[in-house]
């Protein structure tokens, strides 16, 4: 399993650099989906400082995160998910209405399914 997690990181980054994408990037493993409850404060630190959007995929159908709300109390972590796999019309009103692009919980996430993040840098 491991050879397959290390497999999907190397594609996201050779990916990116053949699409002329030069930006720095961090590959962030995550070893299942129940684990994803705890990337709530790491993604919002990427999001306060990054504010690049995170494509996420592994064992399963890869998705963006677009932000995330995180309860630094209790530790709730809500993320806002766009599903690429969308291919009706560009209608917001419809993407948004049958959850194209919608809040999730932490059981969005495939508990038994590892994930990889890639998570774009701005220039320094």
């Amino acid at each position: 399993s491991s050879g397959i997690n290390a497999e999907y990181g190397e594609v996201l980054q050779e990916w990116l650099s053949k699409n002329g994408t030069t930006a720095e990037h961090r590959i962030q493993f995550v070893s299942s989906g129940e684990d994803m409850a705890m990337k709530g404060g790491l993604l919002s630190h990427h999001f306060r400082t990054q504010g690049t959007p995170v494509m996420i995929g592994g064992g399963v159908l890869a998705h963006t995160i677009l932000g995330v709300s995180y309860d630094t109390v209790t530790g709730d972590t809500k993320f806002l998910i766009l599903d690429p796999h969308y291919t009706g019309k560009e209608d917001i009103a419809t993407i948004i209405k049958e959850g194209w692009c919608a809040w999730k919980t932490d059981n969005f996430w495939v508990k038994t399914a590892h994930y990889n993040m890639c998570m774009p840098q701005r220039p320094c």
